[in-house]
């Protein structure tokens, strides 16, 4: 830690916390269908969103949109069912596969899985760096991250 109270680093690896049952985030609720029925875009995506089931992926795509919650289900007719939602900001993402081809539909203010779908694409041609090789800057104002040599493998977060 530095004089001013900041501090920076390496992230030196892989690292998961399991939460207390009071810290858990209460599972996203009501029709999700319902939820995600008035879409203000709609496209194919560049990447599928089944990568955010590995870890590296899930990493990038909670600095890209930190409050951001995957989730899966089924429909009634057995189809598999992929959703991103920000339950403090009403946006969503929701996915649908045809053939091996994913078209995602998304509402809100801030489109999700564009900058999701960004920092995959920014990371995937970056060579895929791992985890050990992000850094991060810890100030009174802000949590930065980033990998160096690649600009657009930048987030920052600040602090309320």
């Amino acid at each position: 830690m530095a004089q001013d109270g900041t501090a920076e680093g390496a992230i030196i690896g892989r690292s998961s916390f399991m939460q207390a049952r009071s810290q858990a985030e209460a599972p996203v609720d009501g029709d999700l269908s319902a939820r995600t029925a008035y879409a203000d875009s709609q496209r194919e995506t560049k990447v599928s969103p089944l990568l955010l089931k590995d870890w590296m992926p899930a990493f990038l795509a909670q600095l890209a949109a930190p409050r951001a919650r995957f989730t899966r289900a089924t429909s009634s007719e057995g189809n598999r069912l992929l959703y991103l939602f920000d339950p403090e900001r009403e946006f969503f993402a929701s996915f649908t596969e045809n053939d091996g081809t994913w078209t995602v539909r998304q509402g809100g203010p801030v489109a999700l899985w564009d900058a999701i779908e960004q920092a995959l694409t920014a990371w995937h041609d970056s060579d895929r760096p791992d985890i050990t090789e992000v850094r991060l800057r810890v100030t009174k104002e802000a949590h930065v991250y980033w990998i160096d040599g690649h600009p657009a493998l930048h987030w920052r977060h600040d602090l309320v």
